[in-house]
């Protein structure tokens, strides 16, 4: 029994340990190195001639919006292609898409699905910009943005730029906001030191010399990209200056069949390791390691440590032991219970309180931890059944 014992405490320690690298250590790591190896970029105030791509798939509710969003972005407009490369929509998006010709806005339709791989396959194609920008469709871009990242590429060494997501004000609540400022310091302290592995395609660009037509068959096209772009000697730096602004989910169930489909995708790029990982920089293995593979071990690691927790403070009840390693057990699992106790009153109330409230900002970001990396186990399902696809269905949005 007392071996039994040791061992779950070795699981508990183990999984609390690589927890604890996943979320403090390695943000903590990448921010003492930013601090002493800093390494500029040499920005210039350029402006070469740039394509956006906007791929769409039923984007009807949006797609005016951004459209005119773009239209309004500060660059000189005979410097820009707008471009929509539609998957084969079944609402009014080509149709509502098709009434901004006259601005110039181009439109490339797909007959059939084949998922953005293949709408942005077709773009390049199509693209006449020295520099090619991939546009999410539901994501509002500040009027500078556009300057702000292409001011990147007039340093030579710099082949993606990607902007800062914020969250839009009403769905702080949710999580979300809190992610993307996490997310945020972590990119930018990798771009300092030379680039980020975290690869967002909300507002992304890239030198279109460097691009060659994707595979078909790739999920995370934007982690894909970036990882070709390192791969032939090009930094991808996240620019805090340019600022996009995503509208929150209505539920959280759009959230987690998000996260569901991106964990299937990262399981994939592990499997294609071996075209991109041997030919990066030792520093650079690492960061992708840390920062990207080893989150997918996340709601593994979360269930082995409450399980562990539990037997162990079984065991240890029924022995009458009063060490003090049984209290500090006991603590982790009172801890723990607390934890998954806010998480649950977060999926109960949520909906029910308003997204300022400062209760439903308490509990939602346990319900957020728990909901989006417990997805991560649907992805590794979906990966491994085979039933991962390359076609997306847009999230309902406010």
């Amino acid at each position: 029994m007392a071996f039994f014992a040791i061992i779950l405490f070795i699981i508990f320690t183990i999984s609390v340990l690589l927890l604890a690298y996943i979320y403090v250590g390695y943000p903590a790591l990448i921010l003492v190195l930013a601090k002493f190896f800093r390494r500029p970029v040499n920005k210039a105030s350029i402006t070469p001639s740039v394509t956006i791509v906007i791929p769409t798939f039923n984007e009807e509710v949006v797609i005016a919006e951004k459209i005119e969003n773009t239209l309004h972005l500060d660059y000189p407009q005979d410097r820009l292609q707008i471009l929509v490369c539609d998957d084969a929509s079944e609402d009014r998006t080509v149709e509502i898409v098709k009434s901004y010709a006259w601005t110039g806005v181009g439109l490339s339709q797909g007959t059939a699905r084949s998922g953005k791989v293949g709408g942005l396959n077709r773009a390049l194609q199509a693209a006449t910009g020295e520099i090619f920008v991939i546009a999410d469709a539901d994501i509002l871009a500040s009027p500078d943005a556009l300057r702000e990242l292409i001011a990147n590429f007039g340093d030579e060494t710099v082949g993606c730029v990607m902007a800062q997501t914020k969250m839009a004000s009403s769905g702080e609540g949710t999580g979300g906001g809190l992610y993307w400022r996490y997310e945020a310091l972590i990119r930018q302290s990798e771009s300092d030191i030379h680039s980020t592995v975290a690869a967002t395609g909300h507002f992304m660009a890239l030198r279109r010399k460097l691009l060659q037509p994707i595979p078909m068959d790739v999920i995370l096209d934007d982690f894909y990209l970036a990882m070709m772009t390192i791969r032939q000697g090009y930094r991808v730096i996240s620019e805090a200056k340019a600022i996009v602004w995503e509208r929150p989910t209505q539920s959280m169930g759009d959230e987690v069949n998000r996260r569901s489909r991106l964990t299937a995708g990262r399981f994939q790029m592990i499997s294609m390791s071996r075209d991109y990982l041997p030919y990066l920089p030792l520093l650079l293995r690492f960061q992708v390691i840390s920062h990207k593979f080893l989150r997918l071990a996340i709601p593994h690691l979360m269930i082995a440590a409450l399980l562990s927790n539990i037997l162990y403070v079984l065991i240890s009840t029924g022995t009458h032991s009063l060490s003090l390693l049984s209290f500090v057990m006991s603590g982790a699992l009172i801890l723990q219970g607390i934890f998954y106790g806010l998480a649950f009153a977060g999926k109960v109330w949520f909906g029910k309180l308003s997204r300022q409230s400062k209760l439903i900002k308490i509990l939602m970001l346990p319900y957020y931890l728990c909901a989006t990396n417990f997805a991560g186990i649907a992805g590794l399902a979906n990966f491994v059944s085979g039933k991962r696809t390359v076609l997306w269905q847009q999230a309902s949005r406010r």
